[in-house]
Order: structure tokens, then C-alpha cells, then sequence
């Protein structure tokens, strides 16, 4: 999954797994960023998902009061 197919998603997470490929980091790292607090997350029995609008905004995609997108994003 890379950013673009991120914005044109449906589904309301994405896997630990989806959320690295966007980041371009090790699953690993996104599950370190979870256990900081650093991402949002939501535990659904042992799994992890992360909410897709609340990441969009945290990478300045979509703006994150209102959930319209942006004109540019900028990601890291």
C-alpha cells in the first residue's frame, strides 16, 4: 500500500502491516510508534489497526478538523 492507495481507501484502519508500506519503515518501528503513543491505535482483541483518517491528518494529508483534504501533501 503507498500513500495514494491510502487517501482512495474505504476502510475506516489499516493493518500494522499497511501502515508501514505507507511509512516506508519496518513494521516493527510502526509497532514502537504505537506502544509510545506516537500513532493511534485500536486493539480489537490481539490485533492492532490504525484508524486511516487520524494518520492521514498526523501526515498532513487531510486536514485534520475537518477531514477535507489538502491541496499538498507532505510527507516525510
Amino acid at each position: 500500500m503507498d500513500l495514494e492507495e491510502l487517501r482512495a481507501c474505504r476502510s475506516a484502519v489499516i493493518t500494522i502491516a499497511d501502515a508501514a508500506a505507507v511509512l516506508g519503515v519496518d513494521a516493527r518501528t510502526v509497532s514502537r510508534a504505537v506502544q509510545c503513543g506516537e500513532l493511534p491505535v485500536l486493539r480489537v482483541g490481539r490485533r492492532l489497526l490504525i484508524p486511516r483518517l487520524p494518520l492521514l491528518a498526523r501526515l498532513g494529508v487531510i486536514d485534520s478538523s475537518s477531514g477535507a483534504p489538502q491541496d499538498s501533501p507532505t510527507v516525510a
